[in-house]
């Protein structure tokens, strides 16, 4: 009797612990995915285009940018895809579009950016070094960059365009 007495108190406290845990990962479920930064500098971006031309942190300066690594691949980036066209076309002069993708083969992601229309730079992320030195865990991701080019959200999973809109026009 004495033993389950004292079993019963650390039983409470792992049910406790794992509630916590299951509610954190509830809200960040329910908000989409995002997370504020810190403001941390965004790593150097890969240096071969897919399409439209090369871009670097240099060129995206003066304005915020949406950094969203994707692969071919994947159906939550195929599903993410129409918004991020429509998303581009609405911030045209005021924010940058750059997709990355992300360790996939030239070929099927050149096929993938056709069949959405994207006329934004796509950047090969070919050895997934630019994915690793952001901190990729999943796919999609977007980070959003401030004028300066300090990463100011991380959004994880296909995000709306009101959202990213929002998240571009707060990092102006």
């Amino acid at each position: 009797m004495r033993r389950a007495w004292r079993a019963a108190p650390r039983a409470r406290w792992a049910a406790l612990a794992a509630l916590v845990v299951a509610a954190l990962v509830v809200a960040e479920v329910a908000s989409g995915g995002g997370s504020t930064e810190s403001g941390r500098a965004a790593p150097p971006l890969p240096s071969k285009a897919l399409r439209g031309p090369a871009v670097n942190l240099a060129a995206l300066r003066g304005k915020p940018a949406l950094v969203d690594f994707f692969a071919s691949w994947c159906g939550p980036c195929a599903e993410e895809a129409p918004t991020l066209r429509r998303l581009s076309a609405a911030m045209a002069g005021r924010a940058t579009v750059v997709a990355v993708d992300w360790d996939d083969a030239g070929g099927p992601a050149r096929a993938f950016v056709r069949r959405n229309a994207w006329t934004f730079p796509v950047l090969a992320d070919t050895t997934g070094a630019a994915g690793e030195s952001y901190g990729l865990v999943g796919l999609p991701t977007s980070f959003v960059l401030d004028p300066q080019g300090r990463i100011v959200a991380t959004f994880r999973g296909p995000q709306s365009e009101a959202k990213l809109r929002r998240a571009l026009l707060e990092a102006a």
